[in-house]
C-alpha cells in the first residue's frame, strides 16, 4: 500500500514509481523531481552552505549493527555527520532552529507523529561496496539500539541532496540510488544501509523516521 502523504506539497511534475520488496509483502514509494526545481535548489543551497554540522555520536563501530542478510557487502566504521532537526527523546528542546530550512519536505509526508528528523553528511569511500552498517532507525528501545523489535507502523523517508553513485540498498536486495530530488519512502521494518560514494567529495541526504496517517478503505 502507498504511504499516505499530502500529495499536493509535491512538485506537479514529479515521477512516481512503486518497488515491490523483493520476498516481502513490503512496497518502497519512489518519487522523482520530487519538489519543485527552485524549491529543491533553495534547501540544497542552505544545507550545504548554511547548515552547522555535527560529528554523529554514539557507538559508530562495526560490532554495533545487524549482521549483513545479503554478501558482497563490507562493513566500515567509517564515521558520519549529522544535523538533528528533531527527535521523540528530546522533544523538550524542539525542533533545530534551522528547520524553516526543509519545510517544504516535512509538508510532504506530513504524518501522524515524529520519531525523528536529521540531515546525513559522509566523506567518499575508497572503494565501492562499502555499508554504512544495517540497522533499522526506529526500534522498541527508542533510541534505535539493534536487539530490540522494529516498529513496524513507522516509515522512513530519504530525500537525497546530490547525485552520486552511493545508494541505499534493503534486506530483500532493492537498490535505490542516490539521485539529488528523490525521495523515497520505505517500511521501518526493513533492515537497510546506506552504500558509500566514491564519486563524489561527499553524500548528503535528508534522513526522516515517522508514523504516516493510516489510508481506510471506504466500504
Amino acid at each position: 500500500m502507498t504511504t499516505v502523504i499530502n500529495k499536493k506539497a509535491l512538485n506537479s511534475n514529479h515521477i512516481y514509481k512503486k518497488i515491490k520488496l523483493k520476498g516481502t509483502k513490503h512496497t518502497a514509494d519512489v518519487y522523482d523531481h520530487a519538489l519543485p526545481e527552485n524549491v529543491f535548489r533553495d534547501i540544497q543551497a542552505r544545507i550545504f552552505n548554511q547548515l552547522p554540522w555535527f560529528l554523529e555520536s554514539g557507538d559508530r563501530s562495526k560490532q554495533s549493527y545487524a549482521a549483513s542478510p545479503l554478501n558482497n557487502y563490507k562493513i566500515t566504521d567509517h564515521t558520519q555527520f549529522n544535523h538533528l532537526f528533531y527527535h521523540v527523546n528530546e522533544r523538550a528542546h524542539g525542533w533545530s532552529q534551522y528547520t524553516n530550512f526543509i519545510e517544504p519536505v516535512l509538508n510532504i509526508l506530513s504524518p501522524r507523529a515524529w520519531f525523528r528528523c536529521k540531515a546525513n553528511y559522509v566523506a567518499r569511500g575508497d572503494k565501492k561496496g562499502i555499508s554504512r552498517g544495517w540497522h533499522h532507525d526506529a526500534t522498541g528501545s527508542m533510541n534505535g539500539e539493534n536487539g530490540n523489535p522494529a516498529w513496524n507502523e513507522f516509515k522512513i523517508a530519504v530525500l537525497y541532496l546530490n547525485t552520486n553513485n552511493g545508494y541505499t540498498i534493503m534486506e530483500t536486495d532493492n537498490k535505490v540510488e542516490s539521485i539529488e530530488n528523490r525521495l523515497v519512502i520505505f517500511p521501518n521494518d526493513v533492515l537497510h544501509t546506506a552504500i558509500l560514494q566514491t564519486d563524489t567529495p561527499h553524500r548528503i541526504v535528508l534522513n526522516m523516521v515517522f508514523l504516516p496517517y493510516k489510508e481506510y478503505k471506504k466500504k
